[in-house]
């Protein structure tokens, strides 16, 4: 198995050189990170080693992320480093990721693949980007802003898309269309993932029944939730919480 130091010559060419990489140290909203094959992190930007409670600059190094993450969050992680691994790239993933110990919150993940010269796949690349600041400062976030904290703090309430197009100023076809652009996904299921990621959150975190659960993040009933989770999830909000409480 190749080491860090194989894989950044590789791509010293991208990067400049291994030095080049701390560049991303000046960015205190941005975490860069590159695994291996294995999943194990060659190297992290000084955000995300802070973010989970690191003093070691290398904190994460070494590691893979069931062993510094929550299970719930690295298990979705490590399916999407799979994809990536195959050969495949994903752009603007919205997906909770630890903001510092203990708080999760919803970021922008891309991943790539990183090849070898003669083009073999030895490891990915990633970036995660709290996703409010990416919607106050990149196109085309910015005018999306709105809604985005429209949806955060009404998420449980019933949400028509007419009411988020006239957050964002728009008329229902082009906030349609330029929701989509940036997320690659429509508004109904960015409400939908955002409303399961909050459940997922409620049955580890707390005690309460999943009929309270699912009225609380904005579904209509115990099956309405039961139904959506187990599509989204692929397994019963009950499964989930066993598999994960206290993990």
């Amino acid at each position: 198995m190749r080491g860090k130091e194989s894989i950044l010559c590789d791509f010293s060419g991208f990067f400049g050189s291994g030095q080049g990489l701390r560049l991303f140290d000046g960015f205190a909203d941005i975490r860069f990170f590159m695994k291996d094959v294995r999943g194990v992190y060659m190297h992290a930007s000084r955000a995300m080693h802070l973010a989970h409670g690191f003093g070691d600059p290398s904190g994460v190094v070494g590691l893979k992320d069931h062993e510094f993450i929550p299970a719930h969050l690295a298990d979705q992680y490590t399916r999407d480093d799979r994809d990536v691994l195959a050969g495949r790239e994903i752009w603007g993933r919205i997906e909770m990721v630890m903001r510092h110990p203990g708080f999760a919150d919803w970021y922008v993940t891309s991943k790539i693949p990183l090849r070898d010269r003669a083009g073999r796949i030895v490891g990915l690349a990633g970036v995660s980007r709290d996703l409010e600041e990416a919607a106050k400062s990149a196109s085309p976030f910015l005018q999306l802003s709105p809604v985005l904290n429209h949806i955060r703090e009404r998420f449980a309430s019933t949400l028509e898309v007419e009411v988020l197009a006239r957050c964002a100023g728009m008329s229902l076809r082009s906030f349609q269309r330029h929701f989509k652009k940036a997320f690659q996904i429509s508004p109904a299921a960015y409400v939908r993932q955002f409303r399961i990621g909050k459940a997922c959150q409620m049955l580890i975190e707390t005690n309460k029944t999943i009929t309270a659960i699912a009225l609380d993040t904005g579904f209509s009933d115990h099956s309405h939730l039961v139904r959506e989770f187990s599509q989204s999830m692929q397994t019963t909000p009950g499964a989930y919480r066993k598999r994960y409480r206290g993990g």
